[in-house]
Parts: C-alpha cells; structure tokens; sequence
C-alpha cells in the first residue's frame, strides 16, 4: 500500500493525466505530424504517402507572391486589435461605473461572444450586403454611393474586422473588468484627495494598474488576428485569395489543392511568425511594464 506522501505527490498528476493525454494526441503530435509533412510531397492521391522533399516547400512558398500578399493582409488585419483593446476597455468601464444595471448590462455586451462565429459572420454578411444591406441601405439615405464592403479590397478585410470587433470585444471587457476591479480603490481615493482629475486618476492609477491585462489582451488578440479564418471564409467568400489572410491560403492549399505538404508549410511558416511576434511584445511589454520601474 501507498504511503500517505507518495499518494499526495501522485495526487495532481492523476487529475492531469486526462487533459494531458488530449492535449499531447490531438495538439502535440498533430504538430509533429505537420511539421514532417511540411518537408514531404504529399497530396490525397500519394499511392505511396508522403514523399521526403526537404526544404522544397519552403522555397517554393518564399518565392510565391500569393503567399506574401496574404502575409502582408494578415499583418494588416492587426489593425483591429487597437480598436478592439479600446473598446473592450471602454465598456469595461461604462460596466465597472453602472452599479444598478452592471449585471444586465454585462450580459447583453457579452452575448455576442457566446453567438458561433460563422453565425456572425453570416448575419454581417447580410448587413453589409451591397445590394439591399442595411449600412449601403443607410449610405444611400445620406447620398453616399453604396460601398463594395464583400468583394473589393480594402473593404473585404474591413468587413472581416467589423465582425472580429463585434464577435471579441465582450470577452475582451470581461477581462478589462476583473483588471478594473483588482485596482484598490484606496489608491483611486488617494489621488482624488490629492487633486486629480478623473483623466488624472485613469491615467496615472489605473492604467499603470492594468497594464499586464492590457500585455494579455494585446498577444492574444493580436494572434487571433494573425490566424483568423471564419470571419474572411464567409465575408470574403469568392474574392482571390490575395485580397484575404494567411489561413485562407492554408485552405485553398489543402482542401482546394490537395497539396498538403505546402499547407503545412505554411501552417509552421505562421506558426513561427505568431510565436516570434508574440515573444517580441512580451519583452518589449516587459520592458515598459510601468510596476517594474
């Protein structure tokens, strides 16, 4: 029979051993199995699967132009991370100061978080329509010309942004919320005794409070945006694949192509970028991170 410790050493790594085993068959070694794809030839109609091809996707990919121009889009497509970040932080605090009605005010915010992503899509697609749209609709009202918002660049992207806006932006304030609320009021308090106003307060209590929420919701928002697929697969359905992201490419070469030894290419290619991307703003986050000053 077990002794006492070393039934407690055992104790957490049972209840891991669950997930542990999800994670490393249906993330790790998909990873793995990507990877060596990535330097096979290998296409549904392989009779003798992958074929061993080295580094031959990888220069055939940074010699194609499509692969840099939806490069080039998904870097673009960033640009809906400053406008997601302000407005989650701004209903995060319409929230935080609505004591009456907080709680159904927070509901509503976040429901669009918990609608399916191709939903969303779909119903911003309706709405954006250029014949009979409710936005082109209203343009018209005020004799602005009806806006190409599904089939021409830039608008294609712009259109994508308006529903990755829509779909995260509740999510994100749930977690400028808990951020807002970590924040002592004692300090609040203090430099409102002190003479500060409330910009003052904001500015020199709670931003520098927030400022590893505002670290977190930067990374993962902007590697949301770096990978986003459904939002351009419905909103952008039919237009070349060089006015769209890098994901749709990933798609069109493997399910369209069957060439899934460059789609995983491109897959680790992304990968990489997101993972150094991510790396970059983590120490340039730390760096500035005003607490540890």
């Amino acid at each position: 029979m077990a002794s006492p410790i070393r039934q407690r050493w055992f104790t957490p790594y049972a209840f891991l051993a669950p997930a542990i085993a999800v994670l490393g068959v249906f993330f790790l070694l998909a990873m793995v199995q990507v990877l060596y794809y990535s330097f096979t030839r290998y296409t549904p109609f392989s009779v003798d699967g992958p074929r061993w091809v080295g580094l031959e996707n990888y220069r055939r990919l940074l010699l194609t132009e499509r692969f840099w121009f939806c490069l080039g889009n998904s870097f673009l497509y960033l640009l809906v991370t400053p406008a997601l970040m302000a407005l989650s932080l701004w209903a995060a605090m319409v929230v935080e100061s609505a004591l009456r009605w907080a709680k159904g005010l927070r509901l509503v915010l976040f429901l669009p978080v918990v609608t399916p992503t191709i939903v969303a899509a779909i119903a911003w697609a309706v709405v954006l329509r250029e014949d009979g749209g409710l936005i082109n609709t209203m343009l018209g009202l005020v004799g602005i010309d009806r806006v190409p918002w599904l089939t021409e660049p830039p608008f294609t992207l712009i259109s994508a942004m308006f529903v990755t806006l829509w779909k995260g932006f509740g999510f994100y304030m749930m977690v400028f919320l808990a951020g807002l609320l970590a924040v002592p009021k004692e300090l609040k308090e203090a430099a409102a005794i002190d003479g500060a106003s409330r910009f003052g307060v904001f500015r020199h209590v709670t931003l520098p409070a927030l400022w590893p929420v505002l670290t977190l919701v930067f990374i993962i928002s902007s590697i949301s945006a770096l990978k986003v697929f459904e939002e351009i697969y419905v909103t952008a359905r039919g237009v070349p694949v060089e006015q769209q992201t890098a994901v749709p490419l990933i798609y069109l070469e493997a399910f369209e192509k069957g060439d899934y030894g460059m789609a995983s290419a491109i897959g680790i290619t992304l990968f990489l970028i997101i993972l150094a991307f991510s790396l970059v703003n983590l120490r340039l986050s730390s760096r500035r991170d005003p607490a540890a000053t």
